[in-house]
């Protein structure tokens, strides 16, 4: 055995058993609290009513209630519920994105401190590489369209898989490779590696969707701590007003039950006439006025039901913040929120200045994204124990750019994840709670992608030894796998504020139309 080879096999085989861990611990603790939580933020609907509504279980919805005492009996122990499928399947994509990124830091760690050989970290690197690419690019499509087509059946019921559910559920993934490999890749890549390809044209769309969340969550960020930009006066409810709201909305329900359950009976009262498609289309027009009109009816209650329940909601949710910022931590956070609303504003002009202005022939490694960003690292250098250069200062203000992006898109990913659930329709608190968790494995991976290209261009690969041919230095820099960041700044902006612009449109139409305050 080579010597080359006697070094990677048991270093492979330390890095091999770090993954595993990582794998474990993230299963086994972080999908703990985080998995509860995602099951408290579905928001489940009912299919019969359109109402929403949450459901107490942890794991179980909660179906009829035992009428008689045998029915207990059959009831099976607590010890030996399982899973869904879709729960077990989300939690292990979770985990293989969680694992497989962090792998790819210690990896950028360990070339930095000089631990293992440059070939371990290189084979490494291609393999957590892979299986990131592999994850966000097949698994998480598959896994969404297997939802997507579930979430309408049973929970509890197991279909036998036949070839056109098989079809319907692999379908979506090779259309999305399909318009994928028409995103261009950047002139400046002349590698053939089909890795660094899959990469490059993924960070395009990774940075469109980083994008596109980062322009909602900054608006979202500065309509809730500027009442100047959406109402003037904020009007905070009392105790009172929420409990004759809730009082109203449930007199609404009651109405349309009773309506509901009257034109069940008005039709289950009517005979049966299967005739020929002209007498159905004939009674149709003619049509029974009462059924008629009790339709009607529902359609306005149904109407009227929603809205009040968002406006029911709005009013818990404003309420609640109105007492939490009565206390002293109530406080401290609406000013760190206020402060970061005032980087959301000028992250928004910073990206219009950067979009408005001429391209520049200056290098990009000493350029900063915003004035905020530049001015934080800059006062960074004033500090006597750090002795900072230009470009030192321009490399640390745009990991602070970076930082502050990866909290707008934080602070908008309740919302969204919430979105997706009510978009697809979700009536299981389990499938709402698996289906946010695999949208957050394939963001917490474009995510890692993004901030591997900022790290690349903050920490560019070194110099190539004269002695060292091309392929010895692509494998002795990881750094050299990535794409340069530039290429993909103007597209963040452009997405970046085309979310915004919508999303200002929105929340004003919203207020003024639907009357709903966005705390």
């Amino acid at each position: 055995m080579s010597p080359f080879r006697a070094s990677i096999v048991p270093q492979t085989a330390v890095l091999v058993v770090l993954r595993s861990l990582l794998f474990l611990a993230c299963r086994k603790y972080l999908l703990q609290a985080l998995y509860h939580d995602l099951q408290g933020l579905s928001v489940v609907q009912d299919p019969a009513d359109g109402s929403y509504a949450r459901l107490d279980g942890d794991d179980h919805e909660l179906e009829t209630l035992p009428t008689t005492s045998s029915s207990i009996t059959k009831q099976h122990p607590p010890h030996q519920k399982k899973h869904p499928l879709h729960s077990t399947v989300s939690r292990a994509v979770f985990s293989i994105s969680f694992s497989e990124s962090c792998l790819l830091f210690i990896l950028l760690m360990c070339q930095g401190l000089d631990i293992f050989t440059p070939r371990t970290r290189s084979l490494n690197w291609n393999i957590s590489l892979a299986l990131l690419l592999l994850t966000i690019l097949v698994f998480v499509p598959l896994c969404l369209s297997l939802i997507s087509t579930s979430s309408g059946t049973d929970a509890n019921s197991r279909q036998r898989p036949t070839i056109l559910r098989v079809l319907l559920a692999v379908a979506p993934v090779f259309v999305f490779l399909f318009l994928l490999s028409y995103i261009p890749v950047p002139s400046s890549l002349s590698s053939w590696n089909p890795i660094i390809a899959s990469l490059s044209r993924l960070i395009v769309l990774g940075t469109i969707i980083l994008g596109l969340l980062s322009g909602f969550g900054a608006i979202s960020t500065a309509w809730a701590f500027f009442p100047l930009l959406s109402r003037k006066s904020r009007n905070h409810p009392s105790s009172r007003d929420v409990a004759n709201s809730a009082q109203a909305l449930d007199r609404v329900r009651s109405d349309l039950n009773q309506r509901k359950e009257e034109m069940t009976r008005l039709r289950s009262t009517q005979p049966e006439v299967q005739v020929s498609w002209y007498s159905r289309v004939a009674s149709g027009f003619r049509g029974d006025n009462q059924i008629t009109s009790l339709s009607q009816e529902i359609t306005g209650l149904e109407a009227l039901e929603y809205q009040m329940a968002r406006n029911l909601d709005d009013m818990k949710s404003r309420h609640a913040n109105a007492e939490f910022s009565g206390t002293l931590l109530g406080k401290i956070f609406n000013l760190g929120g206020g402060l970061f609303a005032v980087y959301c504003v000028f992250r928004i002009i910073s990206s219009v200045i950067n979009l408005m202005r001429p391209v520049r022939s200056q290098d990009p490694g000493t350029s900063s994204p915003d004035v905020i960003t530049h001015l934080l690292a800059y006062s960074l250098s004033l500090l006597p124990s750090l002795d900072l250069a230009e470009e030192d200062i321009a490399v640390i203000s745009r990991q602070i750019s970076l930082a502050l992006v990866g909290v707008i898109i934080l602070s908008s990913i309740r919302l969204v994840l919430r979105g997706a659930t009510r978009a697809l329709r979700v009536t299981s608190r389990n499938l709402g709670a698996s289906l946010m968790l695999i949208i957050l494995a394939q963001l917490m991976g474009l995510y890692l992608l993004a901030t591997l290209i900022q790290l690349r261009t903050s920490f560019p690969p070194p110099a190539t030894n004269p002695d060292m041919d091309d392929t010895t230095a692509v494998t002795t820099n990881l750094f050299a796998t990535l794409p340069e960041y530039q290429v993909f700044g103007s597209l963040f902006d452009g997405s970046f504020l085309l979310s915004a612009g919508c999303t200002t449109l929105v929340l004003w139409f919203d207020e003024r139309i639907n009357r709903v305050e966005h705390a």
